[in-house]
């Protein structure tokens, strides 16, 4: 499609700026050539009349003269044109190819979400259509439905989660999504977060670690949003830090920015994937890590920073854990 879309507006591109150009020579050499005509042998026999050393030689002379001149021009116009010809379709097509680039990337990333999407729909409706179809397939005891719907419920809570995270970036992505800033404080946020995720840590046998000041840290932002950016953060964290591991949350502020970090010393992440991690659907090597997700959760935190005029950054090594840097603007009272 975006082949035949380049032909088309490379043509479009050259006949309008050669045809631009060729009526632009055409004009200009007429206009030599009326310059060139009486007016201009008038203005030579004014000039060598006033110098008092006109004779009709000087008049055959301007004549020969503007006629050499004209003869130049054509041959120069004709030579520019011919150039032209090569020239023009070449940038045209560069012009073109910047022209539609944009679109080209913007057409790719809706087929890949399109594709992405479908993917990670397929998968959870074919686990609950298969099960339905067990189920159904004979008699069963009460608990074995009970176990059917159980499975069922929990790919339904799976979908909808997964939509509505669909659905935010979404709204991000058109411009429609809403905020309306107030005064967080930050260290009590993260706290109740930490508190949110200290069963799973647990289970996990992870150490989980609240390093702050020791006077409360204030940012602007929409509290909902700010929880969610920092529950996936450090909830990725346990995801990926291995049983007996240790998670670090680190507060820090100065007058324009609030810094919070959360270290893990989990499985890592190569130099490779650090630039994809925020992508859409991107996930590390699942063959290391046994966690099920839609790798929505960092394109998520990444959105939720840029709406807050925020910053992330990554550091991390294979088998060394990672570190996710978060940069936000500071409230200063």
């Amino acid at each position: 499609m975006f082949k035949k879309a380049n032909i088309k507006l490379t043509l479009i591109y050259s006949l309008l700026f050669l045809i631009s150009f060729w009526v632009f020579s055409v004009g200009l050499y007429f206009w030599m050539e009326n310059s060139f005509g009486e007016s201009y042998i008038s203005e030579v026999q004014q000039k060598r009349e006033v110098e008092g050393s006109f004779d009709q030689r000087d008049t055959a002379i301007a004549t020969v003269a503007g006629d050499i001149a004209l003869d130049r021009l054509k041959n120069i116009l004709l030579v520019l044109n011919g150039g032209m010809v090569i020239l023009v379709p070449a940038v045209a097509w560069l012009m073109t190819r910047r022209t539609l680039a944009p679109v080209q990337r913007i057409h790719d990333q809706q087929k890949q979400f399109i594709s992405d999407v479908a993917h990670e729909l397929r998968t959870p409706l074919s686990i609950m259509a298969g099960e339905l179809e067990v189920a159904l397939s004979r008699d069963r005891t009460v608990p074995d439905y009970k176990q059917a719907l159980t499975s069922n419920k929990e790919e339904a809570a799976r979908l909808i989660n997964l939509v509505e995270n669909l659905l935010f970036l979404a709204r991000g992505d058109q411009g429609r999504q809403t905020i309306e800033f107030e005064k967080v404080d930050i260290t009590d946020l993260i706290g109740n977060v930490i508190a949110s995720l200290q069963i799973e840590s647990s289970n996990k046998k992870i150490s989980l670690h609240f390093e702050t000041e020791t006077e409360p840290t204030f940012v602007w932002g929409q509290m909902s949003m700010l929880r969610r950016l920092f529950f996936n953060l450090i909830h990725n964290a346990i995801l990926y830090t291995p049983a007996e591991g240790n998670i670090w949350v680190s507060l820090s502020t100065n007058k324009q920015y609030t810094q919070v970090e959360v270290k893990d010393t989990g499985i890592g992440i190569s130099p490779e994937n650090q630039e994809k991690i925020f992508n859409r659907f991107y996930r590390v090597d699942s063959s290391r890590s046994q966690t099920k997700g839609y790798g929505l959760g960092l394109a998520i935190c990444k959105s939720i920073i840029e709406l807050h005029h925020g910053r992330i950054t990554v550091h991390s090594a294979l088998g060394q854990g990672s570190t996710f840097t978060v940069l936000l603007p500071t409230v200063n009272s």
